[in-house]
């Protein structure tokens, strides 16, 4: 396995910082990984599950989205519409590397960016793996930051969410953002895994989700799971699923 680490530009010239895992052998077949909500490319999971997509034939291609870990921007300008942008830059440098083939990886926040990336890009990649992606943001909101209306939320204020300060532009974004209809468009392959008791982003999420896909869908529940999913069990049970997902809908195989 070679690995490359570097920056790439997003569209508003950002600087993103990338790393880039490659099989001894290489091919066309590249997974992009987008972290979760103040997370980075170098969070747990990712870094426990990078040897075993590798060992399977696929690079990896790990980023940090503007405003988190390495990259340009401050975490307080956080913007969801912004990480979709990001994606879209990744998935336009991984391409320009010769990659003709893309998989996206999501986990957490990071899952539905990937699922809103999809919606306008059906054409373009090839599966998708969502680990605990949430659908229901205003839920979300109220749960972990005490919001009860977004829309009332000052503009030019600011709110704590997990004791980390963000504009109330990201929270409002959410009145802007609908994953259903974004799932009701999807017709690439996606698996869902989710905690069975995750208590950040319920697994009713996954549930729905599923509901509202009309094809090719997969969802793996991981009894007594949490949102977080770190314990060595997990890790071999996302390692296995997603590595399946991977070769079933690859062109390579």
């Amino acid at each position: 396995m070679k690995t490359e680490s570097f920056f790439f530009i997003n569209e508003s010239g950002f600087r993103l910082a990338g790393r880039l895992f490659v099989p001894d052998s290489p091919n066309e077949s590249c997974v992009i990984f987008c972290h979760g909500l103040f997370s980075t490319k170098d969070g747990y999971k990712i870094t426990r599950l990078t040897e075993g997509i590798v060992r399977a034939g696929f690079a990896l291609f790990t980023f940090d989205f503007s405003c988190a870990g390495d990259s340009d921007g401050n975490i307080e300008d956080l913007s969801i519409f912004q990480e979709i942008r990001d994606l879209e830059s990744a998935v336009s440098f991984c391409r320009n590397r010769g990659f003709e083939e893309i998989h996206l990886f999501g986990s957490s926040m990071g899952a539905l960016v990937c699922l809103l990336y999809a919606q306008h890009h059906a054409d373009g990649i090839a599966s998708i793996s969502l680990i605990a992606p949430p659908l229901d943001l205003r839920g979300l909101y109220k749960k972990a930051a005490g919001i009860s209306n977004l829309a009332t939320l000052p503009d030019d204020g600011k709110t704590q969410l997990d004791g980390v300060v963000l504009r109330n532009s990201f929270f409002k974004e959410a009145l802007a953002i609908f994953p259903e209809e974004a799932a009701r468009s999807i017709t690439m392959p996606v698996l869902i895994i989710h905690g069975e008791k995750d208590e950040v982003v319920d697994v009713e999420n996954a549930f729905r989700l599923m509901r509202l896909l009309a094809v090719n869908r997969k969802l793996v529940v991981i009894g007594d799971g949490d949102h977080n999913l770190t314990r060595p069990k997990d890790i071999e049970i996302i390692a296995c699923e997603i590595v399946h997902n991977f070769h079933t809908t690859s062109r390579r195989t």
